[in-house]
């Protein structure tokens, strides 16, 4: 029994010295490497604002943390929650994954470490939130694989076990793709009120100063027919058996959610089924026959049309759309190269653009991908072809400052 007794004591001793802290800038790659090396994923990318954290006993590392954004939508996260959709937009932000945990000890070397570190890091992550992205944190998830662990650790540190998911993971920005390994989805609330606020009406001043801001699309009903119209002048490259939705139903609703602030194919599918039985019979959904009711685009439905459709034609027919609708004479130009985020080529290399914005309107005027071999100063000129510039100011950065880009419309 006194042995017994001493080890125990001899346990909450250790644990007591044990110590978590975030990274120093020159500790990163040696993070990176250690996960890299002994972690079961085998990288170290974390997605969006990210933290890295390292606990140590008596100066030694034995454990890495890496905390990052929060999936963007995860059944058993929102019913736990109990939000909208539209509070989910607004407040994911307050919801942080525990994306990487890796211990550097054998586990049965010092028990209940895991489970320590895990607390630890969840006490101060809010406020070092706080500190390094302006807002604090209400609720943390994480991902664990049932094959490998049992989540014994995130238990005894409070944490809540949702159930299974449907076994998607990430790729590139906002694209998923099934990996047929479904994970273990585990929660913990960081304040005793805070699923309560997280599905409020309104959320308490201090945390509501934070909140993303919800767009609302700008134009009217008869705008957007107008812009059903154009879009189904494209030519329609799927097989006619099994069409469902019909391709300028789907391009307007992508459209209009990218007006309305929604970034990638999961928020696009998102704003679809927010849309009232009106806005979808006016959009000319689809409408199922045996319920009579219009039904949106499924999420995997809007990224293979996306995939197919004609991608010059889709951005001249938006481009000319806005331009009717653009009250505004074109007075001045704002030309810039951008590389897009998540995006690829057949090489593997992102794409490429150059975009001319008007800067009264923030209408995009024209743009142009810039060839693989090429560069910006190539693509300028076939760019502003067919743009009328007469009277027009046309700013670029350094690189266009070429004499004959500066005379090709003289």
């Amino acid at each position: 029994m006194k042995t017994e007794a001493w080890k125990q004591y001899a346990d909450g001793e250790i644990l007591a010295r044990v110590s978590v802290r975030l990274i120093k800038p020159e500790e990163k790659a040696r993070w990176d490497a250690l996960i890299c090396e002994r972690h079961y994923l085998g990288n170290a990318h974390l997605v969006g604002r990210q933290l890295r954290y390292v606990a140590e006993l008596d100066g030694a590392w034995v454990a890495l943390l890496g905390w990052n954004v929060a999936a963007y939508h995860l059944k058993g996260r929102e019913e736990w929650i109990g939000w909208s959709v539209a509070q989910r937009l607004a407040r994911r932000k307050f919801v942080v994954q525990n994306s990487r945990y890796l211990l550097l000890v054998d586990r049965g070397q010092h028990p209940n470490l895991a489970s320590r570190v895990l607390a630890l890091c969840t006490r101060r992550l809010s406020q070092n939130w706080q500190a390094a992205f302006g807002h604090p944190v209400l609720a943390v998830e994480s991902f664990v694989d049932p094959q490998r662990f049992c989540g014994s650790c995130y238990r005894a540190a409070g944490w809540e076990r949702l159930g299974a998911t449907q076994g998607f993971r990430r790729h590139h920005r906002d694209f998923y793709q099934e990996d047929g390994q479904p994970k273990e989805l585990w929660v913990r609330a960081l304040h005793p009120k805070a699923r309560r606020w997280l599905a409020a009406q309104k959320m308490p001043p201090r945390y509501a100063c934070h909140e993303d801001p919800l767009r609302h699309c700008p134009y009217s009903v008869e705008q957007y027919r107008s812009l059903w119209q154009r879009l189904n002048e494209l030519p329609d490259v799927r097989r006619t058996k099994g069409r469902r939705h019909r391709l300028a139903s789907t391009l307007t609703i992508c459209a209009l959610a990218t007006l309305c602030g929604a970034r990638g194919t999961r928020a696009i599918a998102d704003f679809a089924r927010y849309l009232t039985r009106t806005q979808l019979r006016l959009l000319r959904a689809y409408r199922n026959p045996r319920t009579g009711e219009y039904e949106p685009p499924s999420e995997p439905t809007i990224r293979r049309m996306l995939k197919r459709v004609p991608a010059a034609a889709f951005d001249a027919a938006v481009m000319a759309w806005m331009q009717e609708q653009d009250p505004h004479a074109l007075r001045r130009l704002a030309v810039d190269g951008k590389t897009v985020k998540g995006s690829r080529r057949a090489d593997g290399r992102p794409v490429h653009l150059v975009a001319a914005v008007s800067p009264d309107s923030l209408r995009l005027v024209a743009q142009r991908p810039v060839d693989e071999k090429s560069n910006e100063i190539t693509a300028l000129r076939p760019m502003l072809a067919e743009v009328p510039l007469d009277g027009v100011i046309v700013t670029t950065d350094a690189m266009q400052t070429q004499p004959h880009l500066l005379q090709f419309r003289a």
